[in-house]
């Protein structure tokens, strides 16, 4: 049930939402970064929801450590209230 959710919501995932969570959240990313954020949920979500260290790992070189530190943080704040669904 929990992916048929999460996959509903990806699909509807645009930039522009990527782009109001940062602002919210005071964070500040380039383009490019949004662009390799965009495309790694809209790929990998699924190898993210269950092996998060390989994706997260690509990604680690690929944006800046502010970025990647961000990334995590709100990873670890969403997986952890993900699961306890």
């Amino acid at each position: 049930m929990k992916e048929i959710l999460i996959n509903s919501y990806v699909n509807k995932l645009t930039k522009d939402d990527i782009i109001k969570f940062t602002n919210k959240n005071n964070i500040i990313i380039n383009d490019e970064e949004l662009d390799i954020i965009y495309h790694t949920i809209k790929k990998d979500w699924r190898v993210l929801l269950h092996n998060p260290n390989q994706v997260l790992s690509e990604i680690r070189n690929k944006v800046s450590p502010n970025t990647y530190n961000n990334i995590i943080y709100f990873y670890n704040l969403y997986s952890k209230k993900l699961f306890q669904l």
